[in-house]
């Protein structure tokens, strides 16, 4: 597993045993979706390097983190902050290493906690949320989504990812924002939850 693009692009990132870190392929292809996505909404690349999605979205909110591995290539990419939210302490543990083997510790805080409760209190607004809760939980994905529709979290102009087992129906929304677009890749279903474009 490695950073793809960006500022730590190749640097290498651990997983803990009791996590199922998101496939390099997986998050390539979530990210391509997320420049796509910036690119029509009229952002570029700036001089710095900074990638399109990350000036579209400079506030990263990172749910199950497991390795911090989409919160870490936003960051790579251009991101102004990430926020990366992991009940379990190795995967913690991990992620915090991961962070300073990417160099991007300085813009990210790691929080120890179960989502639920980070989410009742997180300070928004917050511009792009990545969920991947443990497939056979679907409470959590549930409990989650509700959490996000809390008023002052997103902006209309945010955007969700929703990471599902590949047979999962996702849902229609996430607060205000609709299902854009869903794709499976495997075992993986990602949804991605934007006021852009009719699902399809």
């Amino acid at each position: 597993m490695r950073v793809i693009s960006g500022t730590a692009r190749g640097r290498h990132l651990r997983a803990a045993a009791e996590t199922r870190p998101t496939a390099d392929l997986i998050k390539g292809s979530i990210f391509s979706m997320l420049e796509a996505l910036a690119y029509k909404r009229g952002f570029e690349p700036d001089e710095d390097g900074n990638l399109a999605a990350a000036l579209a979205w400079p506030r990263v909110l990172d749910l199950f983190a497991g390795s911090g591995g989409l919160g870490i290539e936003a960051l790579s990419r251009g991101a102004r902050s990430a926020e990366f939210v992991e009940q379990d302490r190795e995967a913690v543990r991990i992620i915090s290493s991961n962070l300073r083997a990417a160099d991007v510790e300085d813009r990210a805080h790691l929080r120890h906690a179960p989502v639920s409760v980070v989410l009742r209190g997180v300070h928004g607004p917050v511009d792009l949320v990545f969920a991947d809760p443990p497939y056979e939980a679907t409470s959590l994905l549930d409990e989650t989504v509700s959490a996000l529709a809390r008023p002052g979290l997103l902006l209309s102009t945010s955007v969700v990812v929703l990471e599902q087992s590949w047979d999962a129906q996702p849902p229609a929304c996430v607060g205000a924002l609709p299902l854009s677009k869903t794709r499976r890749h495997g075992r993986t279903r990602v949804s991605v939850y934007a006021l852009d474009a009719p699902a399809d």
